[in-house]
């Protein structure tokens, strides 16, 4: 049995089953859509590690993050191929990351408000919205630039 591959719509291959960067029903919000792009294993992971840390000193969750970053580009890459024959789905290895990044701010506001004392809880809303505005456009250009999903 083929191992699940979380992936991205790309709008050049027809009669995709693939959920698209931001759509979904009207109530699916800006955090939906970034979540939508992260592996749910790395998000599950993430969320057992955080609650076993913790919350003081807050560097150590912060370090954690920091290193789960290019594990989510590593686990599109590499944690979802299944077999030689089928290609590392590169757009997501490189938009995941970003998404993961943008999630973990508006999901860790006290730690980082704790580690900045500039960051304020609102400063994840907005790396959200963002981040929703700006993963279909770095899809794009990475499929301009002709960047493979497979």
């Amino acid at each position: 049995m083929p191992a699940f591959r979380p992936r991205l719509v790309s709008s050049n291959r027809s009669g995709t089953a693939r959920a698209a960067v931001g759509a979904g029903a009207p109530d699916d919000g800006p955090l939906k859509a970034i979540t939508n792009l992260i592996p749910v294993e790395v998000i599950a992971v993430y969320n057992l590690v955080i609650t076993i840390f913790p919350a003081q000193p807050p560097e150590l969750r912060f370090w954690f993050t920091i290193v789960m970053i290019p594990i989510t580009g590593l686990y599109i890459a590499f944690g979802t191929k299944d077999g030689d024959e089928q290609g590392i789905a590169w757009r997501q290895a490189l938009i995941a990351p970003f998404a993961f990044a943008c999630w973990t701010s508006a999901m860790q506001g006290a730690m980082l408000m704790a580690m900045f004392p500039w960051w304020r809880d609102w400063i994840g809303g907005v790396a959200v919205g963002v981040g929703t505005l700006l993963l279909p456009i770095l899809n794009g250009v990475l499929r301009a630039i002709g960047v493979p999903q497979n």
